[in-house]
């Protein structure tokens, strides 16, 4: 394997790590699984550009992707629609 490509190997498996699998739950009662994961920017820098994580994010079951609420802890999906993780 050459040098490059197990180096890209790496850099997937540490982004696998970042993932968070969870469960979400609505004051009406439904439960989601959700996957809490890095929100990354770009950012330039002297040698080019480099990735830097500045919060979390959900992607829900459907492959949507949403914010977090600034708790932490809550997000919607819809309008009146706010999920709490547990």
């Amino acid at each position: 394997m050459k040098n490059s490509t197990l180096i890209e190997v790496c850099m997937n498996w540490y982004k696998l790590q970042k993932i968070i699998n969870r469960i979400a739950i609505a004051i009406n009662g439904d439960k989601i699984n959700v996957k809490i994961i890095p929100n990354e920017k770009r950012q330039n820098t002297s040698t080019g550009f480099m990735n830097v994580e500045v919060g979390k994010k959900i992607l829900l079951e459907s492959g949507q992707e949403v914010g977090l609420n600034l708790d932490g802890k809550s997000f919607f999906t819809s309008f009146n629609q706010m999920y709490r993780l547990i």
